[in-house]
């Protein structure tokens, strides 16, 4: 069965005038139909360009450098800029960060929902819009919808406005989802009701769903499989449960490491000494080393690649498998 989404050797990268700075490094993933990919890292790691890279709308003086973006076998990269805009919000949609900034605080709620839907069917009588916008307002259970869509974003609460960006996205019920970021800013109680309400819409348009974030808690909830970016590139990826179960690569290790756990209550926690390196600065050879409890002389003489270390469960690490009991251990000789 062919991918719904299929990303070969994907390079993004920003001009400057030092030279190019790679923000997205040879990235090859795909996602079938009705699945949940979670793509998890700390802020600069490449997540949200990636997801950018896949509509085209990396912004100067950023460009897709290199590879291949195909979706139901059709090569994004190569498609016209008219028939990407088509693409782009029917086929594919995405919820941006943050949504007070992402809506126009000068037009209602239902103007911007029926300006997506209009822009891909010019046909519809304003009367249309009018339903089928408030219908997308009711159906990501927003109360008096009616209401709702003569009011202006600032007229909103922060997890209205964020159902507001669903229902947008969703208007012309699209295949493919990429959430950026969905619960960001908002409370633990508006947040379960966000992911709550996004696994409904999937199971009822059985679409597929990218879902960004740097919440392993949020993506244990909900992906079915998990990609951990690292400086732009791809360091581990397995089925979730693997992922949690039998984490390989050292960086992924440390992040499930410093996440508190109640059976865990008195044990210390795992910090990740440093912080990503900048995509203009990036270290020889793996570039998780010069923070990695594992590292060794061979770890920077050169990258190693995803490698497979069982059926789905894709590691770019020389020392994997890790003996994950060791990592206390190596933990502790970098504290002496």
């Amino acid at each position: 069965m062919t991918a719904l989404l299929s990303i070969e050797g994907l390079r993004t990268i920003f001009r400057q005038h030092t030279g190019d700075v790679v923000a997205v490094d040879g990235v090859d993933l795909s996602l079938d139909r009705g699945e949940t990919l979670g793509v998890v890292g700390e802020s600069g790691c490449g997540k949200s360009v990636l997801s950018l890279s896949i509509m085209r709308l990396v912004p100067p003086p950023g460009r897709i450098a290199a590879g291949r973006i195909r979706f139901e076998g059709t090569d994004l990269l190569g498609l016209p800029a008219p028939a990407m805009r088509a693409m782009r919000g029917n086929r594919i949609a995405m919820i941006f960060q943050e949504p007070m900034t992402s809506l126009n605080p000068v037009f209602t709620v239902g103007r911007q929902i029926t300006e997506a839907m209009r822009a891909h069917d010019p046909s519809l009588g304003a009367r249309t819009l009018r339903s089928r916008a408030i219908a997308a307002l009711g159906r990501v259970r927003i109360p008096a919808p009616e209401r709702r869509f003569e009011e202006y974003p600032h007229q909103l609460s922060g997890g209205m406005r964020q159902r507001v960006m669903i229902a947008m996205a969703l208007a012309c019920q699209p295949d493919l989802l990429i959430a950026d970021e969905p619960t960001t800013a908002l409370d633990v109680t508006v947040q379960a009701e966000i992911l709550a309400l996004l696994g409904e819409l999937q199971r009822e348009a059985g679409m597929a769903i990218i879902l960004i974030t740097h919440d392993l808690g949020v993506v244990a909830e909900v992906a079915d499989r998990v990609a951990v970016m690292y400086a732009g590139r791809i360091v581990e990826e397995a089925p979730t449960a693997a992922l949690f179960d039998d984490p390989q690569h050292p960086y992924t290790l440390g992040l499930l490491g410093s996440i508190p756990r109640l059976d865990q209550a008195r044990a210390r926690l795992l910090a990740i000494e440093g912080a990503v390196p900048p995509p203009f600065a990036l270290p020889a050879g793996c570039r998780f080393h010069p923070r990695c409890v594992f590292a060794t002389s061979a770890c920077a003489a050169r990258e190693p690649p995803l490698a497979a270390l069982s059926p789905g469960h894709l590691v770019a690490c020389i020392h994997a498998p890790v003996e994950q009991s060791l990592v206390p251990a190596a933990r502790a000789r970098t504290d002496e």
